[in-house]
């Protein structure tokens, strides 16, 4: 029997845990499918036969968008604007998960042959709805506001909003306010503490859809809503929400149309990121389109990336296209100079750890720097990655407002600190601030930072576990090499799409001789042959190799953390390794 000590592995860049088995009494029932497959989704929390038996048998999960709080009346006010011709607006987020959900509202309505107005706030504006850009939705007769992904703690505002003739519709999926007071109009959002909708963690973008196919179910005959889930596919593993129940749906039915789409936007940015409409994967999402359409917002104004995706010309798709492409290489220069000033200043995560176990610093990341504050929350993740604490990133321009973005680990949630922060002084601290258990931000006065800080700082003893400090990666299981074979891969692939919340299988492999290390992109990147006997032999590449790797010598033996994928060349498939960790082995 693994006992624990031997579950828990030190590579050179990050704890490694190893994963228990899939219980025998499981195993049993399960006879006749993968064990393989079986134990990979036990680690994915279905825990049960009959959850498993679901999974391999197709089974997806829909729900009655009627089901999501005050839909009914939503869907009732909306058509009552459609047939007296109000003039409504839409008012959007400026992430992707904001711009997609916005741009899925507008072309819904467009089908029931009503042009809406588009508002999309930039970053210097914050998030959630802003008295100026009220009034001057007002002033152009606005009579109906319909919020995308924003606007559920926004009480205040929109009884401004309300004061200026506009009826409001909130749609959003961040958290309600601590108290569950919500804002007085119709607020159709998972998250209400009232709520009985089966999936809480729905985006933006996704109850942008659930709110098109509830208007479509009233007035049917004018489009059809699954034609908008190539934008709920790309917005919703842009918005890193969890791939379970619905989520998975609509990303799985999303991907077979964004493989198809004929937007000119969206083909236009497939081929500035390089990307082959037939291979999107939520990967492809991640890595290269994401990043493009919130670079908008990071670098530039997020309404170039609206107007990318809705564009209806090829050669002004094209042209947006190519500038998200260059604000994006702006944006990865600029974090990788950051991070390596940031990571010298604080140290290395061994040192923050014995400094939180002595008691002389909380365990809380908090930074501040001259930057762009578009780049804040990147910085703010790649810190929780590498050294396992809950991040504060604060953009420091010289003005007297400091803006402030937040990520967070497992277990510990930005929302809850921000409200008890916000709750701890009568008349509150921040200007502005929201967010969820993941992610979040806040703005406040330059002189009252230092005071942020103290509060989030003493809201975070006892509430983050300071037991494992540092990168951590979770190991699905231990093989040998000759165990990967094409069909073990194409089996993990049967599995996809991964994501937050289903992530990508990790295996370990001990004792692997190296044969030969080939440099890619100018040794950026490797190649390797490994070998685990005399006639076992894999190829893996491995991302962003560390300086020591490409000095691994022939008979190397080494104990590597990878991704077991299908390399395809020429119409040929083989079984590929891309490594994510490795160490010497003992």
């Amino acid at each position: 029997m693994v006992t624990e000590t031997q579950r828990v592995m030190q590579g050179r860049k990050a704890l490694w845990r190893l994963e228990e088995p899939l219980p025998p009494e499981i195993r049993e029932v399960l006879e006749g499918e993968s064990v393989m497959l079986s134990h990979l989704l036990y680690c994915r929390d279905y825990r049960t036969p009959g959850d498993i038996r679901a999974f391999f048998a197709g089974h997806t999960a829909e729900h009655d968008p009627f089901a999501l709080p005050d839909m009914e009346r939503a869907v009732e006010r909306i058509i009552g604007a459609i047939e007296g011709r109000e003039r409504i607006a839409i008012y959007g987020d400026f992430d992707a998960d904001g711009i997609t959900a916005t741009a899925v509202l507008v072309f819904t309505l467009r089908a029931f042959g009503v042009e809406p107005v588009a508002f999309i706030p930039t970053r210097e504006h914050g998030h959630g709805l802003h008295p100026e850009a009220l009034a001057a939705l007002a002033d152009d007769r606005v009579s109906l506001l319909i919020t995308a992904d924003c606007g559920v703690s926004a009480v205040e505002e929109v009884r401004v909003a309300q004061g200026m003739g506009m009826d409001v519709i909130v749609t959003d999926h961040h958290e309600a306010r601590a108290d569950g007071s919500l804002p007085d109009c119709l607020v159709v959002a998972p998250t209400r503490h009232d709520s009985l909708y089966p999936c809480r963690f729905l985006c933006g973008v996704g109850l942008a859809y659930k709110l098109a196919q509830a208007l479509h179910t009233r007035l049917p005959g004018s489009g059809d809503p699954d034609e908008l889930l190539d934008l709920v596919a790309l917005g919703t593993i842009a918005d890193i929400v969890p791939l379970r129940d619905e989520n998975r749906t609509l990303v799985i039915r999303g991907l077979r149309r964004l493989v198809e789409t004929r937007r000119p936007g969206l083909l236009a940015l497939f081929k500035a990121a390089g990307v082959e409409a037939k291979k999107i994967d939520p990967v492809a999402i991640a890595y290269y389109l994401a990043p493009r359409i919130n670079a908008a917002n990071r670098m530039a104004t997020p309404r170039l990336a609206y107007d990318l995706i809705t564009a209806t010309d090829a050669s002004v798709a094209a042209d947006l296209a190519r500038q998200l492409s260059h604000h994006n290489e702006r944006r990865q220069v600029l974090v990788e100079q950051h991070l390596e000033e940031i990571a010298g200043r604080i140290g290395p995560p061994a040192e923050i750890a014995g400094a939180i176990a002595a008691g002389t610093r909380s365990a809380l990341l908090v930074v501040t720097g001259d930057w762009p504050a578009g780049i804040s929350g990147l910085l703010a993740s790649k810190l929780v990655d590498a050294y396992g604490l809950p991040a504060f990133v604060a953009a420091d321009g010289g003005g007297d407002v400091i803006s402030v973005s937040a990520r967070s680990v497992p277990g510990v949630r930005i929302d809850e600190m921000l409200e008890r922060a916000e709750a701890a002084l009568p008349g509150g601290l921040f200007l502005s601030y929201g967010g969820h258990a993941g992610a979040g931000g806040f703005s406040v006065a330059r002189e009252r930072l230092e005071e942020a800080i103290d509060l989030l700082s003493d809201g975070a003893t006892g509430t983050v576990s300071t037991d494992e400090i540092g990168a951590i990666l979770t190991v699905d299981a231990e093989v040998s090499l000759g165990a990967l074979t094409l069909s073990a891969a194409q089996g993990v692939r049967s599995l996809s799409p991964f994501g937050i919340g289903f992530p990508e299988p990790l295996f370990l492999s001990r004792n692997v001789t190296v044969k030969n290390v080939r440099p890619l992109n100018g040794g950026k990147h490797l190649r390797l042959r490994l070998s685990h006997s005399r006639d076992t032999y894999r190829d893996a590449v491995w991302f962003n190799a560390p300086p020591e790797a490409a000095r691994l010598q022939p008979r190397s033996a080494i104990d590597i953390v990878y991704h077991l994928c299908i390399d395809e060349w020429n119409g040929l498939q083989k079984q590929e390794l891309r490594i994510r960790d490795w160490r010497p082995s003992e």
